[in-house]
């Protein structure tokens, strides 16, 4: 066995990377996956978010420390797991980035539709083709975050993706109260029950379409 890496990066805080890290590696661990949380973001969010309760399905580790030697720490433990997803801090250039993604078989940019936003997400682009540069396979995708549909400016802000270099993940996640239920309680969505339908909805679509980009990747 040998893990398959997700590096969820961006440039700008506040567009939801540990949300979507914590979604995804909470919905793979409750289908039976082994799953390790790297938390490389000095502030721990995803740490503080396991804290909050006892039942995240998922490994959590602050991994922050660890700089530009995070994709060696890896590979050495990759073997015990079958996906990592790592939590980047919101720094295309930092070092612990760098290395997550010279280690990851996928980066995921989450983007809230907004110009702002997506203009802050070019430098992460750039740092992604960097990154292949050492490691080929890299794949890369997308993820609408914070999603308000039937807005003008979200329609107008995703007829530009396109154009973003990146291709757009089909899955996307909608503005929802029950994300932030989650990190409070400390929770994965699948959790919350039925309270959270639509919720866990968006997220297994995200989790498989993750799955099916990953599958065979070892």
């Amino acid at each position: 066995m040998s893990a398959r890496i997700v590096a969820v990066v961006n440039q700008k805080g506040g567009a939801g990377k540990t949300t979507l890290a914590m979604l995804l590696a909470g919905s793979l661990a409750d289908r039976g996956r082994k799953v390790w949380v790297a938390d490389a973001d000095p502030q721990n969010t995803a740490l503080h978010w396991a804290g909050m309760g006892a039942g995240f399905p998922a490994h959590v580790e602050d991994v922050s420390g660890e700089a530009g030697k995070l994709h060696k720490a890896l590979r050495k433990r990759a073997g015990e797991y079958d996906y990592i997803v790592i939590d980047s801090p919101p720094a295309a250039a930092a070092p612990v980035t760098e290395s997550a993604l010279r280690a990851a078989h996928l980066a995921l940019v989450p983007v809230i539709p907004s110009p702002l936003d997506l203009w802050a997400s070019v430098r992460i682009r750039e740092a992604i083709v960097q990154a292949r540069g050492r490691n080929p396979e890299l794949d890369a995708r997308l993820v609408v975050n914070q999603m308000q549909p039937n807005t003008v400016l979200a329609r107008e802000v995703l007829a530009m993706l396109p154009e973003f270099g990146i291709p757009l993940l089909a899955a996307s996640l909608k503005s929802r109260t029950a994300y932030r239920q989650c990190a409070a309680l400390g929770a994965s969505i699948q959790a919350l029950g039925s309270r959270a339908a639509l919720a866990s909805m968006e997220v297994d679509a995200l989790r498989r379409e993750v799955e099916g980009l990953l599958r065979g990747r070892r």
